[in-house]
């Protein structure tokens, strides 16, 4: 379950789960920003921090696409945050690794409550790869997920003001 407790700045969702069956329960979390210096980023539980090369309006294009109304019945549709982009300075992934970030989100039954997916996958020393435990939040409450949006699409609409003067 996504927790209520939510950074004042950027895209934060956090909740309680575990990546295998028997494996112990941990803080599990998404999270977009910015630094004071205007670079963004992406950050989430098993991966930590990369880059997220297109800045404030991919930002922006992603919360407006949270932000979109889902349709009444099942659902998924996708979001390709990071598509490819080489990677450096991430504590636990290696510099030039090609990496992608898939975000899914979707209802797998009408009247029921939304999910959201993680899918990373990449290449490094020209070996592709994919992680099989992806990220998944089993119940998103729409309106977490909207306010972690319109605090996403607030920052990103600053970050373009910056980056303009």
């Amino acid at each position: 379950m996504i927790t209520g407790e939510q950074d004042e700045t950027g895209f934060r969702l956090g909740w309680r789960g575990n990546h295998y069956p028997g494996m112990p329960v941990d803080d599990l979390c998404l999270a977009i920003g910015s630094d004071p210096d205007g670079a963004w980023w992406f950050d989430a539980y098993f991966i930590g921090r990369v880059a997220l090369p297109g800045g404030a309006p991919l930002a922006a294009a992603f919360a407006q696409w949270l932000l979109a109304s889902p349709p009444i019945g099942p659902y998924e549709k996708e979001f390709m945050l990071i598509d490819g982009e080489p990677q450096s300075g991430s504590r636990r992934v290696t510099d030039g690794t090609r990496f992608t970030v898939e975000i899914l989100l979707g209802r797998e039954e009408a009247g029921g409550l939304e999910y959201l997916q993680m899918l990373p996958s990449g290449e490094t020393s020209n070996f592709a790869f994919e992680v099989c435990a992806p990220l998944e939040c089993q119940a998103v409450y729409r309106a977490d997920l909207e306010a972690a949006a319109a605090r996403l699409l607030t920052e990103a609409a600053a970050g373009d003001l910056r980056s303009s003067s």
